[in-house]
């Protein structure tokens, strides 16, 4: 604190002079080049720490124990003030993914999407989940002051209250109706909106997020690259580029591009990645006998159309659509890129039909380029590789359990775990499934990898990045032993394996072939193995190419060219419209 001083008892009459009171004007200390000028109409109580070129105006009530750096400006305010001893946020639990409890994860302000994923869903490591929940303690202790702090040039304009908050720097808070024991970490970079009308409670949030329209939020974290609007949410997670507006959540842990855009939207007890809930999406985790105890699982790609609901527990594989209403639990993991669909109360699979949409195409393309973390360090860590081994894994899971189903002669229908499934879509979801085996293996081949590391076995999606159960193993097994013994070297641990992801997913790729071949693979084994893939992605590429046409098609042009007098200037409006 030595770039401040007390204030001389001319500045004290200028600052009377000019509206501006304090309890102890002994307590308050500024910048040496500070001026009364900048302050009217304020009062400040307690310790106040007052930075360069601060402009300060308009305090209905009164600012308390803050420290606030250099380039501030706050205008138009009822109060900020920090009362006791506050970890601003940091610490509070949040009820994810189970309403009812048992997965609670500690917010705080390092908290990355797989840090979360370790401490909601692996509680069976009880060792495990003590020894990170103690790192965090210890962490959350560190944040612990009696000053809030108001980050170099943040702005915070026409709003209510703001209580045991640190705002980082580069925030704009402009009509926030009340901010409550909570931290936001931004940069000028990095930086924050929070706009109109926002109430959020026990929160922690990232840069380059914005938090705007009427938002409800309490006891959630917001990570880099969020937007929030006209959307309540409690116990709740939001990471990387999650978009949720008009709806609301209850405990979620909305993973790497969860969005919601629609009213009457409810995401409840579930955990999601690169979702999208269609207008009126439903579940229900509360079966009217022991609580709401029940959970979803809803994998990365996964998409709900209108009005659809789902009867929790379910999980839904990855890349799947949920159509109508599902009463009965069903649990499509291993049957990726498949439709769920409802008749007369009786789900229905279509296996791997989503592995000719081009929809799944549009969605894989776009997530890289729809980033808004913008440069610096991102903090969720993110696989979009559209061949990768967790999936792939699945789709072998599928050809097995389709091929097995196929033996039965006779059968129109066919059930399996509480859902049928035609037979015409059964042989079709086969044939797809194979050729998305050979195009997922051979474009992991294809990418190469550095030999000596072990990507063989079960792989997991950590909200958003894929690694070997091993390698997870492996990083929880140096928790419990101390060997990683700070929340800085568990996240290097992270990253470490996500910089080799693509020398474990052709190790994994390598010996899948090998097995296949009941033989380790020869180098013009993987050549050919490459050249199916090659020519199984060029099939499944016209059948998306063909599935963009008719969406394309001059059929579609119903509504365009409404004023138009010839069928050549209605082609033209649609063409032009949608710039094919």
């Amino acid at each position: 604190m030595q770039k401040y001083r007390k204030l001389s008892a001319a500045e004290i009459a200028e600052l009377e002079s000019r509206n501006c009171f304090s309890d102890n004007w002994e307590e308050i200390q500024v910048d040496k080049s500070f001026l009364p000028k900048q302050l009217r109409n304020c009062t400040l109580c307690g310790k106040i720490y007052i930075g360069a070129n601060v402009r300060i105006s308009n305090i209905g009530s009164h600012i308390a124990n803050y420290i606030l750096e250099d380039d501030v400006r706050i205008e138009n305010v009822d109060r900020i003030e920090t009362i006791g001893r506050s970890r601003f946020g940091n610490g509070t639990e949040a009820a994810v993914i189970n309403e009812h409890g048992g997965r609670e994860v500690p917010l705080f302000d390092m908290l990355t999407a797989q840090t979360a994923y370790v401490i909601a869903l692996y509680r069976h490591r009880r060792q495990t989940i003590e020894k990170m929940n103690a790192l965090i303690g210890t962490y959350c202790l560190s944040r612990e002051a009696e000053l809030g702090r108001v980050g170099t040039g943040a702005t915070i304009t026409d709003s209510g209250i703001i209580r045991n908050v640190n705002i980082g720097s580069g925030t704009s808070v402009c009509g926030a109706s009340i901010l409550s024991n909570g931290t936001i970490v931004a940069t000028p970079e990095q930086p924050v909106f929070v706009g109109a009308g926002v109430k959020m409670y026990d929160f922690i949030v990232r840069g380059k997020s914005t938090i705007d329209d009427d938002t409800i939020l309490k006891r959630c974290f917001v990570g880099q690259g969020v937007t929030l609007a006209n959307f309540s949410a409690s116990d709740s997670l939001f990471f990387a580029n999650a978009h949720c507006e008009n709806g609301e959540a209850c405990s979620i842990f909305a993973g790497p591009y969860t969005v919601s855009h629609h009213k009457s939207s409810l995401l409840i007890a579930g955990m999601f990645s690169f979702f999208n809930a269609g207008s009126g999406s439903n579940q229900s985790n509360h079966l009217f006998k022991t609580g709401a105890v029940h959970q979803g699982i809803h994998q990365r790609g996964c998409k709900f159309g209108s009005d659809a609901y789902m009867m929790l527990p379910i999980r839904n594989g990855a890349f799947s659509v949920v159509i109508g209403r599902h009463k009965n639990h069903p649990d499509t993991e291993n049957f990726p890129f498949s439709y769920l669909m409802e008749d007369s109360g009786v789900s229905y699979l279509v296996p791997g039909i989503n592995l000719g949409s081009y929809g799944t195409v549009r969605d894989i393309d776009k997530w890289p380029r729809r980033d808004k973390r913008g440069e610096g360090a991102k903090a969720d860590l993110i696989n979009f590789e559209e061949a990768n081994p967790f999936v792939c894994e699945r789709v072998m899971r599928a050809i097995g359990i389709l091929e097995d189903l196929s033996h039965k002669e006779g059968v129109e229908v066919y059930s399996y775990e509480r859902m049928k499934i035609k037979a015409s879509m059964l042989r079709r979801g086969l044939k797809l499934y194979r050729q998305a085996f050979d195009k997922f293996i051979g474009r992991m081949l294809a990418d190469g990898g550095t030999k000596g590391f072990n990507g063989t076995g079960h792989w997991i999606d950590a909200a958003g990045m894929f690694l070997p159960a091993r390698e997870m193993t492996r990083l929880l097994d140096d928790i419990d032993a101390g060997t990683l013994a700070s929340l800085e070297q568990i996240d290097k641990r992270f990253r470490t394996i996500r910089t080799h992801y693509t020398d474990f997913a052709y190790d994994w790729a390598y010996k899948t072939l090998s097995a296949a071949l009941g033989h380790e693979a020869t180098d013009d084994e993987v050549a050919q193995a490459i050249t199916r893939g090659n020519e199984a992605a060029a099939h499944l590429k016209q059948m998306t190419d063909d599935d963009y046409k008719k969406d394309c098609d001059l059929s579609m042009a119903i509504g365009y060219g409404i004023d138009a007098q010839s069928r050549e200037e209605i082609e033209e409006d649609y063409r032009t419209v949608r710039n094919l």
